[in-house]
């Protein structure tokens, strides 16, 4: 395993308690993967890690009331915030 990230709550050498079912069901599982139990779930975790959704998500949110705003230069949008912040 690699050193944890900044602000991360486990370190590289934590334990996770986990019920009878799920640590049997984990052992077993890297047992027919030949791979530790620590291989799989780093494996699993990395797996699952979502990838941030950057502007992806605002994309779509909002409603500017302006059919052509996204095709107006940026110069213009500028020119037309200042105007607004000075009235």
């Amino acid at each position: 395993m690699t050193a944890s990230q900044p602000g991360s709550i486990l370190g590289a050498m934590s334990t996770i308690e986990l019920p009878d079912d799920v640590a049997a069901a984990l052992a077993a599982a890297a047992a027919d993967r030949g791979i530790t139990e620590a291989e799989l779930v780093a494996e699993l975790v990395a797996a699952a890690k979502p990838e941030p959704a950057g502007l992806d998500g605002f994309l779509g949110c909002m409603d500017s009331g302006d059919p052509h705003w996204a095709g107006t230069d940026t110069k213009v949008l500028r020119k037309a915030a200042d105007a607004r912040r000075s009235a």
